[in-house]
């Protein structure tokens, strides 16, 4: 009985310790104090880049008088940006070549002389003055049309709501879905948890396409089999991290690639074979909270990127020129 008795006044004291303690914890971390969350992951120290690894300069920002900018592409001397609903036409001095209304926001572009544009589920082609010269069938309710490569033979069409790339024809028949997971032609399909998904072209003209969510980029043959790919995942500057990361990347003519990423937003160059060589823009030279910028290159190896949260358009050059 003397045994229970103690025990029964051990457990008193507990209760009473533990209603303290919850006590002023509810006191000390009461509404409208701040709690820090000591499990929260500071990547701070991994968005700073050693100088040296900095190879790019930028060399001029262009302001641009629209509401919402969504993508950007050069072609012959010419940067073409769509924003609101409307194309513009720039030079690269930032002078305003010609503006096209459109009848809604379009989500990606491509240029070949023609315009193509993607709007949401479907693809329509206009000509140099914006006259509508296609307008292709849209590719059902799941459709999010995030980017657009065009090939003499073919216009891809990344679809990030289907997870799959469309080849297609310049008149749009639909020769086939590339991505797909295939195991005779050894392809894992596409992981895209956002709707970042980017597609470019190399200069033999084969297929190349981010597949985000597993830091990686793929080729493709004209046939849909995987050609070969390249991965980097690592939340150091050499690699890609997050969730579905690069963003946006462009095919430079010598092949290698310029790459940008959200989350610790930068922009960086992959030689033909994926191998990291350097910083085109570093963290510190983006707004906070800013998004990956849309990215393009001319035949001068200039980077030129679309910055969302200024609403510019930032040229950036190789230090050796």
């Amino acid at each position: 009985m003397k045994d229970k008795k103690l025990l029964n006044i051990l457990l008193v004291l507990i209760a009473v310790a533990i209603a303290f303690i919850i006590a002023r914890d509810f006191y000390v971390n009461r509404g409208g104090k701040h709690i820090e969350n000591p499990y929260a992951f500071d990547v701070s120290e991994f968005a700073k880049v050693d100088p040296s690894e900095i190879i790019y300069k930028e060399v001029k920002a262009l302001q641009l008088a629209v509401s919402e900018p969504k993508g950007i592409a050069y072609h012959n001397g010419t940067i073409y940006v769509i924003a609101d609903s409307s194309l513009i036409k720039l030079n690269h001095s930032g002078q305003m070549l010609k503006q096209i209304n459109l009848s809604s926001t379009p989500t990606a572009i491509a240029v070949d002389g023609n315009i193509w544009l993607a709007f949401h589920n479907h693809v329509v082609c206009l000509d140099q003055e914006g006259k509508q010269l296609q307008r292709w069938p849209d590719y059902g309710p799941r459709s999010v049309i995030t980017s657009l490569s065009v090939s003499p033979k073919f216009v891809y069409v990344a679809d990030a709501g289907n997870r799959v790339v469309y080849q297609c024809s310049h008149d749009g028949d639909l020769l086939q879905r590339i991505g797909e997971k295939d195991e005779q032609k050894t392809v894992l399909g596409f992981v895209i948890p956002s709707a970042n998904f980017d597609v470019g072209l190399s200069e033999e003209g084969y297929l190349w396409a981010v597949n985000p969510g597993r830091h990686s980029l793929e080729n493709y043959n004209a046939d849909g089999s995987m050609r070969t790919s390249w991965t980097k995942s690592s939340v150091k500057t050499e690699g890609f991290s997050g969730c579905c990361n690069p963003a946006h990347m462009a095919v430079r003519n010598d092949n290698s690639f310029i790459t940008s990423e959200k989350g610790i937003v930068r922009v960086k160059i992959y030689d033909q074979h994926g191998e990291y060589k350097g910083v085109v823009a570093a963290p510190d030279q983006f707004d906070e909270d800013s998004y990956a910028p849309d990215v393009c290159v001319d035949e001068d190896d200039r980077v030129i990127l679309l910055d969302f949260s200024r609403k510019q358009v930032r040229i950036f050059e190789p230090k050796s020129m």
